[in-house]
């Protein structure tokens, strides 16, 4: 049951800790009182939040005034080179600019704009690089594929040679480049004979097997999905979170349907883009043969090695630091030089072998309760449990349980709503994530304090139209440096 008006000060939080007054800046822990979440977040309806100085005026009276005496529907003017009437006459529209100009100027303005960008792309131009042209042919819509668009600019269309950057260099663009297409954190791994391993035998949308052949450049075929065997690969695996709230309404909740499904309507945009990106610098990237499923390697090894995040006591949840266990996460190959990030420990996995939320309050009783990891898969329906792999210390989840039950009742994603670690920046988990990172003397009772502060389903699931909540029901300023976002 949610508890919405608890209230806790900070200081009495510390105290409840053992450490008010020990060094933490106790002085700054006095005062306000913090409310739950819930209470801070919430609003009585959706509207903007705008700064105070913002007035509103009058319907149809905006602050530039308005004669609407005088104003027509835009558009139907004849075009001078069409000679019928036509949508676009802004400065924009060919017929516009030929009627104002003359057709024969209009033509020669038009003219320099190749030549120009193409001497400027080759001698490096600031603002109009060859890294600048790559992330401009990016922004567009394409189908998601394996290798990405058939289409677009290359290194040898455009008359340049292919990029060049060190491995540290490519990692800072790919990152600033993944950001701006709309992924929020990036990581990266080197294939060796290790990781290698994490690249599927056969595809989960096609079924099609992966090999390896002695090719410059991968391919697929109606039968197979082939990587190139002596080209040097890169693993790079990014976020992309999800909405903390419809997480919460698990089980039974297309709102929670909604918060998961947005993740792979996203990749459809955001994988081609990289595509494009990387295929205009010289490159190729591999990725998804569909938006719902997965690419060639399954994503939650290659975002542990790559220090996004760590496993949790549902082995099929990942926990990031930035945006706890609600981030979707997906993995991509390419052959563009990257250099590697290694893995972390934020404290969650510690976490998780004390705190049993998930599992107390899954509603099928598919997540393990033990408190000590193990290497040893437990069976299920009395057999082998043949769908995890072994290798990994860790607790170990009935998947068909989980997604059979889920099938059953419109959808569960609860064991991820409850979780302590789904909360936002505020100070007060800013601290607790300090102190989970550094000492598991507490886990105990920071996990009881998520239930004091009623992090548990939603009492009323469809408040969730009422909360103001950041544009895609994620704070992208949270990877942010150095800048006041």
């Amino acid at each position: 049951m949610s508890i919405f008006h608890s209230t806790v000060s900070r200081r009495e939080f510390m105290k409840g800790l053992g450490l008010a007054g020990t060094g933490l800046g106790a002085a700054s822990l006095v005062t306000p009182v913090f409310h739950d979440t819930d209470e801070m977040m919430s609003s009585s309806s959706a509207d903007w939040k705008r700064p105070w100085y913002v007035k509103e005026l009058e319907l149809e009276k905006p602050s530039v005034e308005v004669d609407w005496s005088m104003i027509y529907r835009p558009g139907g003017a004849i075009g001078p080179i069409s000679g019928k009437p036509v949508g676009n006459w802004t400065g924009q529209g060919a017929d516009c600019q030929s009627y104002f100009l003359g057709e024969e100027e209009r033509v020669l303005r038009g003219s320099k704009g190749g030549p120009y960008s193409a001497e400027a792309l080759k001698s490096g131009q600031n603002g109009m690089s060859h890294r600048c042209r790559a992330l401009s042919a990016g922004n567009y819509q394409y189908p998601i594929t394996y290798l990405g668009p058939t289409t677009g600019s290359t290194p040898t269309t455009l008359g340049i040679p292919r990029w060049n950057g060190t491995p540290e260099e490519n990692a800072r663009l790919m990152r600033t480049a993944m950001i701006h297409f709309g992924a929020a954190e990036i990581g990266y791994n080197e294939l060796t004979a290790n990781s290698k391993k994490l690249i599927r035998a056969y595809d989960k949308a096609n079924n099609k097997p992966y090999l390896y052949e002695d090719v410059p450049v991968g391919y697929e075929a109606t039968d197979k999905m082939v990587l190139p065997a002596n080209v040097q690969l890169y693993d790079f695996a990014w976020t992309y979170p999800m909405n903390k709230e419809g997480f919460r309404s698990s089980p039974h909740s297309d709102l929670q349907g909604a918060a998961n499904s947005m993740r792979y309507s996203e990749i459809s945009i955001i994988q081609p883009r990289v595509q494009q990106f990387t295929k205009c610098l010289g490159f190729t990237t591999y990725g998804y043969v569909s938006s719902g499923t997965s690419g060639p390697t399954a994503s939650e090894g290659p975002a542990t090695l790559a220090g996004l995040g760590e496993g949790g006591r549902n082995n099929g949840v990942f926990i990031t630091p930035s945006y706890g266990p609600v981030a979707g996460i997906f993995t991509m190959l390419t052959d563009l030089p990257l250099a590697p990030t290694p893995p972390i420990d934020s404290g969650s996995w510690r976490f998780c072998q004390t705190c049993t939320l998930c599992a107390d309050t899954c509603p099928c009783e598919c997540i393990s309760k033990d408190h000590e990891p193990t290497w040893e898969i437990p069976p299920i329906y009395g057999k082998p449990d043949t769908t995890h792999i072994p290798g990994k210390k860790q607790f170990w989840t009935n998947g068909v349980e989980c997604w059979t039950a889920k099938q059953q009742w419109g959808g569960c994603g609860k064991c991820m709503g409850v979780c302590t670690f789904n909360t936002d920046q505020g100070p007060i988990h800013s601290y607790v994530r300090t102190i989970v990172a550094n000492t598991g003397v507490f886990n105990g009772f920071l996990w009881q304090m998520g239930k004091t502060f009623g992090y548990d389903e939603a009492e009323d699931k469809e408040a969730w139209f009422d909360k103001s909540q950041p544009s895609h029901s994620f704070n992208s300023a949270l990877v942010t440096k150095g800048i006041a976002y």
